[in-house]
């Protein structure tokens, strides 16, 4: 099953602002999106960085007919609401939508073809190949930034097969992948992944980690 991850974000001024908009998406956007068909649920985070608190709306979605009954028939636009505009100091016109395969595609003993796998994708694309043990192995077809995050709990690992990844480090050198190389990221530091092209990379993190294309 391809299930749609449309991501938006935001900036806060600091906490009252977010909490601000935090409650905003609680009491009206959320029953909102509940209403809809095809709606599979969101997510909210928020990180602090340079200039404030980014804000990071993650909603997941059936198929691109079920965003659009949302957002209307330009689906790339995003729905901001003027009690939202009022708290924010900044926020994204457009959202970024991912592909994502929801469960696994290949089995144990199964030959994967990474290169084809890849080939046969655009970006935004993730889907786990397989998972081994407690693990999942994951396939990422990038091309952009994607937002700052941490993961409380897991670490992460990326290899690069094609194209560079940059992973920018809170209070750290960002960190250079060209193809074949890699590195992982402790959990909970807090980073973001950059591709300036398209670019394909292999990510191996724990089973309970929900994708959203990073």
């Amino acid at each position: 099953m391809l299930v749609i991850a449309r991501r938006w974000t935001a900036l806060a001024e600091g906490s009252e602002q977010a909490d601000a908009y935090a409650e905003h998406f609680a009491n009206a956007v959320r029953p909102h999106l509940e209403s809809t068909d095809g709606f599979l649920g969101a997510t909210l985070e928020r990180v602090e960085v340079d200039g404030g608190i980014e804000i990071v709306v993650v909603t997941r979605w059936e198929s691109m007919a079920a965003i659009s009954a949302f957002a209307g028939a330009d689906v790339d636009l995003a729905v901001v609401e003027p009690e939202a505009r009022a708290v924010l100091s900044h926020f994204d016109d457009r959202v970024r939508h991912i592909e994502l395969a929801d469960g696994q595609v290949f089995g144990h003993l199964e030959l994967i073809d990474v290169p084809a796998e890849a080939a046969a994708h655009q970006p935004w694309f993730n889907e786990t190949l397989v998972s081994v043990n407690d693990a999942v192995i994951r396939l990422g077809v990038v091309d952009g930034d994607f937002h700052w995050h941490k993961h409380d709990d897991q670490d992460e690992f990326f290899l690069v097969l094609e194209g560079e990844l940059l992973v920018d480090i809170e209070g750290a050198d960002t960190i250079t992948l060209s193809q074949h190389q890699a590195c992982s990221v402790p959990k909970g530091v807090v980073h973001r992944t950059r591709a300036t092209g398209r670019t394909t990379i292999v990510m191996v993190e724990a089973a309970g980690v929900m994708p959203a294309g990073d």
